[in-house]
């Protein structure tokens, strides 16, 4: 009785007599080339996720820094994103702004940025929080403010990015909505100098609506995800050229 390694040697035996592996020579080059790209881009994509990882955590440790005052001045986004400041000054009520499209917990609403003055000069944009959507889309929310001084706390942030889709225009004139904000225009509307960059009220500080703590995301499962598939890339071209390298042979051919 002939043994499983025996018929396995049969057969090999057998498909060696009909086919014969002659790989062409372009088609060996462009596998080559292909190969070696895609797995370029998967192991470019692992060093981005770890890119992002650091990143990640540099962000996360400065949430967790002690605040620092803020008196006014530029700043270095790059170095102060996600730092904690302390201010001084009193809100602005007018010149409000509703980000629009802002969705907390699957209900549909806004984010509200409010000019602050500080005391020793100067102003930016606070987002003191999310508030809800009203029954119709022109019942916009009461998001009148005291303008009494007080200090309030917050972390730095960038504004809201500009969508890829819908987003020519950031508001219709004398509409206090907001798709995404466009600080040129916002400042030659309202005439407030304020910076490129906003304050996340904290959640402790006053006179604020829904808010949580700042998260960044540095999306590193998606560079991991395209890394898997350059890597899928990689392994499809390589059996691609092994099965199309294998060929049946003619009759004057011999093994």
């Amino acid at each position: 009785m002939r043994s499983a390694v025996d018929t396995d040697y049969s057969r090999l035996n057998s498909l060696s007599r009909k086919y014969v592996f002659r790989p062409s020579l372009g088609g060996t080059a462009l596998t080559v080339l292909g190969v070696a790209l895609f797995l370029g881009l998967m192991l470019w994509q692992l060093d981005r996720a770890d890119q992002k990882r650091a990143l990640q955590a540099r962000f996360e440790s400065r949430l967790g820094l002690p605040a620092e005052d803020y008196r006014g001045g530029p700043v270095d986004l790059t170095k102060m994103r996600y730092r904690r400041l302390r201010l001084a000054g009193h809100f602005l009520a007018r010149d409000q702004v509703l980000l629009d499209n802002a969705v907390h917990e699957g209900r549909p609403g806004y984010q509200v940025l409010t000019p602050f003055q500080l005391d020793d000069g100067g102003v930016v944009l606070v987002d003191r929080g999310w508030v809800p959507q009203g029954a119709r889309r022109d019942a916009l929310p009461d998001i009148r403010v005291a303008s009494a001084p007080l200090r309030i706390e917050g972390w730095l942030d960038r504004h809201r990015s500009r969508p890829f889709f819908g987003g020519g225009q950031a508001h219709r004139p004398g509409d206090s909505r907001w798709l995404y904000l466009d600080t040129s225009a916002y400042r030659r509307e309202s005439g407030l100098q304020v910076p490129d960059w906003v304050i996340h009220l904290a959640p402790d500080s006053p006179q604020g609506y829904v808010r949580t703590r700042p998260h960044f995301d540095a999306r590193v499962g998606m560079h991991i995800g395209y890394a898997i598939q350059w890597g899928a890339f990689a392994l499809i071209a390589a059996g691609t050229w092994l099965m199309v390298s294998f060929r049946k042979r003619t009759q004057g051919e011999t093994k």
